[in-house]
Formats: structure tokens, sequence, C-alpha cells
């Protein structure tokens, strides 16, 4: 068990400004994520992935996803916008019913907010399904931005989503703190200039987590807390 790392490890206090990841950080989304992505497999005649296989491609995005799936299925690249249509149609329609929150999500959530501390949602995710899932979960409320992945003219590993919400408030970077679960998130954090924690259980995209350098590496959210 790794020894517990509190804010206060690299704040004096609380962090100015607290980005979340979504999928893999806060929820367990591959379930639906795969179904959507064997819709579309199953209407271009390929074979299905499956969940474990679409879980070490998620992170990138949903264009990147699509254009994994088709690469892994042999499908030429021109199908692509069909496939993505197919896609986005089937993962509306079934985005929360297999989707899953992780354990103490919403006492982190909690805490920052008895803290005053400002909370974003930082996601690659396409921005129509953002507002939804946190909905669904009864999240919203708790964040201070939505950002998807079109919702700015970059998106993670890029700076510029964690430094638009620090920017606004006239946040610090350096007092500020990115968590994810993966080296994209590592990244974005890294080109903004805040800490980082990455949490184990999310969706590392076959990358050692503990090879990135990051700030603390953890197995549950609350061991921020303690």
């Amino acid at each position: 068990m790794r020894t517990p790392k509190h804010f206060s490890a690299w704040f004096d206090g609380w962090p100015e400004l607290v980005c979340l990841d979504l999928d893999g950080t806060l929820v367990d989304s591959v379930p639906d994520i795969a179904g959507a992505v064997d819709a579309f497999l199953t209407e271009l005649g390929a074979p299905l992935a499956g969940e474990e296989r679409v879980r070490s491609w998620v992170g990138f995005g949903s264009a990147k996803l699509i254009e994994q799936a088709l690469e892994w299925a042999g499908i030429e690249a021109s199908k692509h916008e069909e496939a993505y249509r197919i896609f986005l149609l089937h993962y509306r329609a079934h985005l929360t019913d297999k989707t899953t929150l992780y354990p103490n999500v919403r006492a982190l959530l909690k805490a920052l907010k008895h803290h005053n501390v400002p909370v974003a949602l930082i996601t690659n995710k396409p921005s129509v399904f953002v507002k939804p899932m946190l909905d669904h979960f009864e999240l919203t409320e708790q964040f201070g931005w939505l950002l998807g992945g079109d919702t700015l003219e970059e998106k993670k590993p890029s700076a510029m989503p964690l430094l638009h919400c620090s920017e606004s408030i006239e946040a610090l970077p350096e007092n500020c703190l990115m968590i994810g679960d993966s080296i994209t998130d590592f990244k974005a954090a890294n080109n903004a200039g805040f800490k980082c924690a990455l949490v184990t259980y999310g969706y590392h995209q076959g990358v050692d987590l503990a090879s990135l350098g990051a700030d603390a590496i953890i197995d549950d959210l609350t061991e921020l807390l303690v």
C-alpha cells in the first residue's frame, strides 16, 4: 500500500484549482463505449472488438478510438465517417446503461466543495456526452467548468483546457492539480505547469504510470484527503 499523499504535500493547505478527468478517473464508461464500438463494427461486417480490447484503446478521444478500431478490424480509413456516425448514435442512446461511478468520487468532490476549491471537469470525450453523463450521476453542479474534447481549439495533452480554467480565476499553475488516469492527463498537467496525481484503476493505454514522474500515483481518490 502506498503512503497516502494529502494535498498539503504540494500546496500550502488546499489547491487553488482541481481539474478532473472523466473516463477512467471518475467513471468506468468502457462497457458502454465498447457497445458503441461493436455496434459500428457489426454494421461494417467486422468481428466484435469486445470490452477488454476497447479498454486498451480509450483515452485519446473518440476520433482516435474509431481509427484504432477500424485499423484493428482491417477496415479502410475511408469508412471512418460512417463508423463515427454509428458510434455516436449508439453511444448517445446507451450512454449510462452500464457505466459506473468509481469509489469515493463523491467523497472527494464533497471535500473539495467543503474547502471551497474550484473544480473543473476536463475530458477528451465529445462535449455532447459530458453533461448528460454527469447529470445521470447527479454531479453536474459540483463543477465550475465542463470541458469536452471539442470545447476549445485544443484538447489534452495540450495545456489549453487546464490553463483556460486556471487563468479564468487567476490561479497560479503551480498551485493547481490535475487528477487523471493516463499519460494524456500527465502530459496536459506537465504542459500547464500543474501538479499531477494519477489513479491506478483507470485506462493506462499500456503505459507504466510509475515511469511518468507524476507527483502521486494513487489507488483511491481518498488518499488525497488523509
